[in-house]
């Protein structure tokens, strides 16, 4: 019989990682495909108090309703032109540009159903929207030209305003906001060339225009297709036809900030609350960033046909949603991308190939990942033998905070095959991880 007479733990300084077994960083859940019941796809938002993604289809004249698995809960019907999405700060209200029926639609998120319509005025089609300075912002066009509008949805009877921004709109304006600065409020016009950004403050009610910018060098950038502020609220992310990386400009003064490398056609970002990026083409891989960092992508998914702005984030900051499909004829699909926001955890173990029975027998441990772990992380180790052909615990181990390691020491009591298998639970930031090592005891 196998007894574990003591177990030693001690953080061990043992050199390069080549030195371990044979490691292996655990992937994390499968990504999950799932074909809409959408005509078209315009916008895609996610609740995060509800476990809910809405995602909006103006020529069927709905908001399709999944679950963070990507099942369909609903389909919300009579929204007439369904275009822009956005969450009141509270996860409550759902509220929709409805772009042919010239209203903001304000639906209830646990009962999913309209609660409330509010007119934006004849024929100004909304179909954009952001919250910004306490209010609802939207983009709208009317005939020829496009402009920006307000909604004060805490007010008891809100009234639609147009408001004067400063500037001529060919299209309805997109836009973007930060909870990082809460009245500031981007807008950029889709679909030309040269692509133009305008920055502005609305803590007064009104737009306070702070920079604008007509890309023609500098970076030249044409074709928006879509933008996101940072979550530090110090830049923005632009994705457009041209040139084919996603471009970061600073939002102070809409100069040049750097790059995410894409191959063709960038037409999606989405930031998370860490500030995690996400970037997306049309023919090239979703890519994920950390905060700060533009190379290299830490995780990428192969998702072809990705929509413009068809990338959003849960607010957990590791499920990205993605949408794809209508380029080719099929129907819009949401593709769930499970753990997009955590980096991949690599664990080795190394132990004698044999030891002998009644000696001490040390095994040492790395966990190591791209970034620094959490203080007071720890690995489980199990012992399986032919004692214990199901395995029985040896101990849970504290690893070291710069180099990861960890040593742990048995001393058998018996001849024959001993695996141990460390496991690396994972948190919010890394994936699991689990490595094993068999040793066999001689006489």
């Amino acid at each position: 019989m196998h007894k574990g007479t003591s177990v030693a733990v001690t953080a061990a300084l043992i050199g390069s990682l080549a030195l371990f077994g044979a490691g292996t960083a655990t992937a994390g859940a499968e990504e999950t495909s799932v074909a809409l019941p959408s005509a078209s796809f315009r916008d895609i938002v996610v609740d995060g108090v509800h476990d809910r993604v809405f995602v909006s289809d103006p020529d069927g004249g709905s908001v399709v309703v999944t679950d963070y698995e990507g099942t369909v809960v609903q389909r919300i019907t009579a929204e007439e032109g369904a275009a822009g999405l956005v969450l009141s700060a509270d996860s409550s209200s759902l509220y929709v540009a409805l772009s042919t029926a010239d209203a903001i639609a304000e639906i209830d998120t646990a009962t999913l159903t309209e609660t409330n319509r509010y007119p934006t005025g004849a024929d100004t089609s909304p179909q954009t929207l952001a919250m910004a300075g306490g209010k609802l912002w939207f983009g709208y066009a009317v005939g020829s030209s496009g402009g920006i509008g307000s909604l004060d949805v805490a007010s008891p009877a809100p009234v639609a305003t147009l408001v004067p921004s400063g500037r001529y709109w060919y299209y309805a304006p997109s836009l973007a906001s930060s909870p990082a600065d809460p009245d500031v409020l981007v807008a950029g016009e889709e679909g030309v060339s040269p692509a133009s950004l305008a920055v502005y403050g609305t803590a007064d009610g009104g737009l306070q225009k702070r920079t604008e910018r007509l890309f023609t060098s500098s970076p030249s950038i044409s074709y928006l297709n879509d933008f996101a502020v940072t979550a530090d609220g110090q830049n923005i992310v632009v994705a457009a036809n041209n040139p084919y990386d996603h471009q970061i400009v600073r939002l102070s003064d809409l100069s040049s900030n750097g790059s995410y490398s894409s191959w063709q056609f960038p037409n999606a970002v989405a930031v998370a609350a860490d500030g995690t990026v996400a970037t997306g083409a049309t023919d090239d891989f979703v890519k994920t960033y950390r905060p700060g960092s533009t190379w290299p992508a830490f995780r990428e998914y192969a998702v072809n046909d990705l929509q413009r702005d068809g990338l959003a984030w849960a607010p957990d900051e590791n499920r990205l949603f993605a949408i794809t499909g209508l380029s080719y004829g099929s129907a819009p699909t949401l593709h769930v991308l499970p753990d997009a926001g955590k980096l991949d955890t690599t664990l080795g173990l190394q132990a004698p190939a044999t030891s002998r029975k009644g000696k001490d027998l040390t095994v040492t441990g790395r966990l190591s990942a791209a970034e620094p772990l959490p203080a007071g992380t720890t690995v489980e180790v199990i012992r399986t033998d032919a004692e214990h052909p199901t395995g029985t615990p040896v101990g849970t181990f504290p690893v070291a905070a710069v180099t990861g390691e960890f040593t742990f020491t048995e001393s058998p009591r018996d001849t024959g095959d001993i695996t141990y298998t460390a496991t690396y639970a994972g948190d919010g930031g890394h994936l699991p991880a689990t490595a094993q090592a068999t040793v066999t005891i001689t006489k």
